[in-house]
């Protein structure tokens, strides 16, 4: 295993950019999905498979629709509630 090291930057937005060097050596690219976890001042990315993620997807929204569903909201009682944090949001 090769170690590859670079500096970025972080934009205004918050974003940074890999480098192709870095990419290309862990075989990343454009759409695949990135696991960012960060323990004190340490951020560690990881590759994450899709069928992964389609998985562990399914495993976080299953128990949340089946507790919607109990409290008897609907989709769009979900849908009206989003567009008004996101409202306030913009507000703020």
């Amino acid at each position: 295993m090769n170690t590859t090291v670079d500096m970025v930057t972080i934009s205004s937005r918050g974003q940074i950019v890999i480098p192709k060097k870095i990419l290309k050596s862990v075989g990343l690219n454009e759409q695949d999905k990135l696991l960012v976890y960060s323990k004190g001042d340490n951020i560690l990315l990881k590759k994450i498979e899709p069928e992964m993620f389609e998985k562990s997807l399914r495993e976080i929204l299953v128990p949340v629709r089946q507790d919607m569903e109990a409290k008897g909201l609907t989709e769009k009682d979900v849908e009206t509630e989003i567009k008004a944090h996101r409202t306030e949001k913009s507000k703020a």
